[in-house]
């Protein structure tokens, strides 16, 4: 788990806003995912991980924003995916500007969600964080945990030794 979390604090520091972004959106179904008893994440179970790790650091973002965010971020590449309470979301970059709602600018009926994009980051990672502090013992974790994608500076025995891969 820190490997992602550390490139995303990386993809931060050098810039990368979208990947850093993208990463972040993914971690709830990756804390899901290992939660769960068949390994597999959902919209669900997405959901419930939001709601109970995330979501009092955003209570203007219900779980379905979220989760609409995130299928609009990684699948298609937006902001302004369908069925949110907002018309978008957009991330600020180096401005301290956090969690405003901006409306009827002129004269638009579009409203948009500002967030911040390293605070965001930094939120998410920082419930990742709480989670796994949480549940690193617990069995289903754990069991789960050896599958996660990881750098393996001496490959994968058998299939691959003794060169640095990602598996």
């Amino acid at each position: 788990m820190d490997m992602i979390l550390n490139q995303i604090t990386g993809a931060l520091a050098a810039g990368l806003h979208y990947l850093a972004v993208t990463a972040a959106l993914t971690l709830p179904d990756i804390c899901a995912a290992l939660e769960s008893h068949d390994g597999e994440t959902s919209k669900s179970k997405y959901l419930a991980w939001y709601e109970r790790w995330l979501a009092r650091k955003y209570p203007m973002v219900s779980g379905h924003d979220m989760y609409r965010l995130r299928c609009g971020v990684v699948h298609q590449g937006i902001l302004g995916p369908n069925g949110m309470q907002y018309d978008r979301i957009v991330f600020v970059i180096n401005v301290p500007m956090h969690c405003c709602v901006s409306a009827g600018n002129g004269g638009s009926s579009e409203s948009a969600l500002q967030l911040n994009v390293s605070q965001f980051c930094r939120d998410v990672v920082e419930s990742v964080h709480e989670w796994y502090a949480a549940k690193h013992d617990d069995a289903v974790v754990a069991k789960n945990l050896p599958r996660l994608l990881q750098f393996r500076p001496n490959g994968l025995h058998p299939h691959f030794w003794g060169i640095p891969l990602i598996a």
